[in-house]
């Protein structure tokens, strides 16, 4: 089995979704887009496409060539019925290649952005979701983005959160989308912690110890959740 993954921003690696898929013993090629590797044209050659998070908005398509590049391959993918997962901007572009708008949350929403560990609400169709089923009621899962999407005609919605309803759905069998970072994983984190304390403007130390307390409570259930996921992903592969 092979697993394309789209990496789109420095410092966010697939980490849980890749440790996982290799333990599964399926092999991984790895494109950075940021780097100038070429979105593939098609789906040839892969058994799954995984596209991963960046700090870009799915509305810079001229600034990042990609994204309009990854739109045609998720729709090439999900027209050839193999599996897609779209984490954070992946959500997002998954969402606008069928036809969501994407937009920024201050523009629309009462709250700017959604960052840390933070529930999920899962919604009826989760609970005989393949991927989704027994899903922990209100479990924490990292988020940090100030973009969301209006769900496309025909999605199933899976999940939500007061404030920035759409959190997942899916397209058809074997199209995911997911607002939070399942890619997650303590490296990822501590990369991310100095970005978001010059965001804030804030001093390193106290991000640095909020994110970790956040963490301690959270990772742990949010790594077991992810690798239930891409496990039962990866059976849609196979």
């Amino acid at each position: 089995m092979h697993i394309l993954y789209l990496v789109n921003e420095e410092g966010s690696d697939p980490g849980t979704l890749l440790a996982e898929a290799e333990a599964q013993g399926a092999r991984a090629t790895q494109l950075h887009t940021l780097r100038g590797d070429k979105v593939p044209g098609t789906s040839a050659g892969y058994d799954g496409l995984v596209v991963l998070g960046g700090i870009m908005g799915v509305y810079e398509a001229e600034k990042y060539p990609f994204i309009e590049a990854t739109k045609d391959l998720v729709r090439q993918f999900h027209a050839d019925e193999k599996p897609i997962m779209g984490v954070c901007l992946g959500s997002q572009i998954i969402a606008s290649a069928f036809g969501g708008d994407v937009y920024r949350m201050r523009e629309r929403l009462p709250t700017r952005e959604e960052f840390g560990f933070l529930p999920q609400t899962w919604l009826p169709a989760a609970a005989t979701d393949p991927l989704l089923k027994e899903a922990t009621p209100e479990l924490a899962l990292m988020q940090w983005h100030g973009d969301t999407f209006d769900l496309p005609e025909g999605a199933v919605a899976l999940s939500t959160r007061e404030g920035c309803p759409s959190q997942a759905f899916r397209m058809g069998d074997k199209t995911y989308a997911f607002q939070f970072h399942l890619e997650v994983d303590p490296l990822t984190l501590t990369r991310w912690i100095p970005q978001r304390a010059r965001e804030m403007k804030a001093p390193l130390d106290e991000i640095a110890a909020r994110v970790a307390q956040q963490a301690e409570a959270a990772m742990g259930s949010q790594i077991k959740f992810a690798r239930m996921v891409m496990q039962r992903w990866l059976g849609l592969a196979s």
